[in-house]
């Protein structure tokens, strides 16, 4: 069998298939929500301040022909992991983006942190993290399943080519999109450091499609904290994921019309 070529036809076959020349479905996942607030400190819920910010990004994606967005949740309403998962396959969203916000038990912590699911060995503050947001839906079986494992092996050929196809796809298309994100915070002096990292959360994990999971700063840094509740800064945050946004979806569009030409 020709594997190049298979691989070749394939990787032409995902291109033609790329959503990109379309309308971008953002599937938006405010995380937490209902009896599980998150984090909280000083009066200060998680699960509000992030249904906030992706209600205003919604509303600017809503306005744009070049986005279809759907929501996991409109309101104060809990959802298990699993099920945020099953809406975004569900609906056959295009990028999946959840939003977070940060604790640590050191108060100086601060920033922006993006983060994808790769290949890579999560760094320790990283793979705490994941651990926390994963609410133990994660047992070792499903870490080493996400990482990688040995599942491949087992399949048939061209059923592994075409996997390894969509992983790739997956894979670079999230990091390309936490690098727009970081692009958009670098060219604001005023804004709070940003940062690409990885973990295995479940739901950038379990998801088939480019995800990225956004911590939109640290509740536990009081200046951040002070920030985080104030609506103008809730619209700079969707601004600029929106802007990100933009700047991803025209990027993808060039590089499918150099594919084709």
């Amino acid at each position: 069998m020709n594997f190049p070529f298979l691989k070749r036809s394939l990787g032409a076959l995902l291109i033609l298939c790329s959503p990109s020349a379309f309308a971008l479905h953002i599937m938006l996942d405010p995380g937490h929500g209902g009896v599980d607030t998150g984090a909280v400190y000083g009066g200060a819920k998680e699960a509000d301040l992030v249904l906030k910010v992706a209600q205003k990004l919604q509303t600017l994606l809503a306005k744009d022909e070049k986005f279809k967005v759907t929501m996991t949740r409109t309101n104060d309403r809990n959802l298990s992991l699993p099920e945020r998962v099953k809406m975004a396959e569900g609906t056959k969203a295009d990028l999946f983006v959840s939003l977070h916000a940060n604790a640590a038990s050191d108060q100086r912590a601060k920033g922006v942190e993006f983060f994808f699911q790769n290949n890579l060995p999560p760094d320790e503050d990283a793979l705490f993290l994941a651990s926390q947001e994963n609410q133990m839906v994660l047992n070792s079986r499903e870490l080493h399943d996400i990482s990688g494992g040995d599942e491949l092996s087992k399949k048939g050929d061209v059923a592994a080519i075409v996997e390894d196809l969509h992983r790739q796809n997956r894979l670079s298309s999230s990091l390309r999109l936490t690098q727009a994100l970081t692009q958009v915070w670098g060219t604001d002096n005023n804004a709070a450091q940003a940062t690409i990292k990885q973990a295995p959360f479940y739901v950038i994990s379990k998801t088939t499609m480019p995800s990225v999971l956004i911590e939109i700063g640290f509740l536990t840094n009081p200046r951040e904290a002070k920030k985080l509740v104030s609506a103008e800064y809730q619209n700079d945050l969707a601004q600029k994921i929106y802007t990100a946004l933009q700047s991803y979806k025209e990027k993808m569009d060039n590089h499918t019309a150099k594919s084709l030409n």
